[in-house]
């Protein structure tokens, strides 16, 4: 099985920038200088997140945003998590990545901005509420 950076890191078995940390989640600096919010429980992805340890990582997620906010005096916060290799998941811990953002910064996010019908719209609401 391949090494987990994270879990080397929660363990203190490799060094890292922790910023803040409690029973559920651990927070450290990204090797591209942003915070991430990371599950201690070794989970792959938000669909095996559970209800506490998601609630834990929306509650660091909030502390932390506005520690970077006050701290580094930027215009705004971006929330980046992925799940699978289809969303660009290459790190396969459930982690949530805080990115402070400048007007006119470099950062690019790559939403996709295409217009959907409101008969499509429609047809996923039932599709997804039915799964509910």
């Amino acid at each position: 099985m391949k090494k987990c950076i994270f879990c080397e890191i929660i363990k203190r078995e490799a060094s890292g920038f922790i910023l803040d940390e409690n029973e559920d989640i651990i927070v450290s600096l990204a090797l591209e200088g942003h915070p991430l919010v990371v599950t201690k429980k070794h989970i792959a992805n938000i669909y095996s997140l559970d209800d506490r340890t998601g609630a834990a990582v929306m509650k660091a997620a909030i502390k932390v945003s506005n520690a970077v906010k006050k701290s580094l005096q930027c215009e705004g916060i971006s929330l980046v998590q992925a799940n699978e290799p289809a969303a660009h998941q290459d790190v396969f811990p459930f982690h949530l990545h805080i990115k402070p953002r400048w007007i006119n910064d470099a950062v690019t996010l790559n939403w996709d901005t295409t217009v959907v019908t409101p008969g499509a719209l429609k047809e996923m609401q039932d599709k997804i509420k039915k799964a509910l």
